[in-house]
């Protein structure tokens, strides 16, 4: 009876595991626990304030970069160091850079050359950070992560916003966009320049950008405007 019964408990146990096995891939993202959300709301602020930038700005250039953050907390119990945190945060970040319209701007002309002096280049703060890609981990003493890993990371995050203001005005970020920035500039000044009645004398006329932080000594030393 016992022998008899074998193929079928075999068959059985055949269809059953079958069966999970179609259940697993088909339903393998089920799970006993399931948390939804809903849209992320903003309610009406009511510290609002609006003010005016006198003159306007004129965004020249962009610099798009994904910038690694890391720092290091060091644990301690009665003053003896018992382990480490090391949090690290990677975040794609994006630089604007603008100049102000309302400060006077020298146009130097020599023969067929438009010299065009233009207010130094100054970065639009905050820079712009994109939370959707910002990606998080932490490293350290691994019997301590589990209580330290959130705070540090929350910590070095509160530190980005000012950390990323002083890398904006950083000498290398701003030699990076300075072409960028004095074709962008080239390009307004055509259109206003156009207008001027010196423009029209000018058989073949040429522009020619500077910035005023710009380390060139001819800026104070260019010919007069003929």
């Amino acid at each position: 009876m016992n022998q008899a019964k074998t193929p079928l408990v075999a068959a059985g146990a055949l269809c059953l595991g079958a069966a999970l096995m179609f259940t697993y891939l088909k339903f393998d993202s089920l799970k006993l626990w399931a948390t939804t959300g809903s849209d992320v709301r903003s309610a009406s602020s009511d510290e609002i304030m609006v003010m005016r930038t006198r003159g306007g700005l004129l965004e020249v250039s962009r610099i798009n970069a994904t910038e690694v953050f890391d720092t290091r907390f060091v644990h301690s119990v009665l003053g003896v160091e018992v382990g480490e945190t090391v949090p690290r945060i990677r975040v794609p970040a994006v630089y604007r850079y603008h100049i102000e319209l309302a400060p006077q701007w020298r146009v130097l002309r020599t023969e067929e050359v438009f010299t065009v002096v233009a207010p130094a280049v100054k970065p639009s703060l905050p820079v712009a950070v994109d939370l959707e890609r910002m990606e998080k981990d932490a490293s350290g003493t691994w019997v301590l992560l589990p209580f330290t890993e959130t705070e540090a990371l929350d910590s070095l995050e509160r530190r980005i916003t000012a950390r990323l203001a002083r890398k904006a005005v950083m000498p290398a970020y701003i030699q990076l966009q300075r072409e960028a920035a004095r074709r962008t500039v080239g390009e307004f000044v055509q259109k206003w320049l156009v207008t001027q009645a010196q423009w029209n004398t000018a058989s073949r006329p040429r522009i020619r950008v500077l910035f005023a932080d710009e380390p060139v000594g001819s800026i104070d030393t260019l010919a007069p405007e003929r």
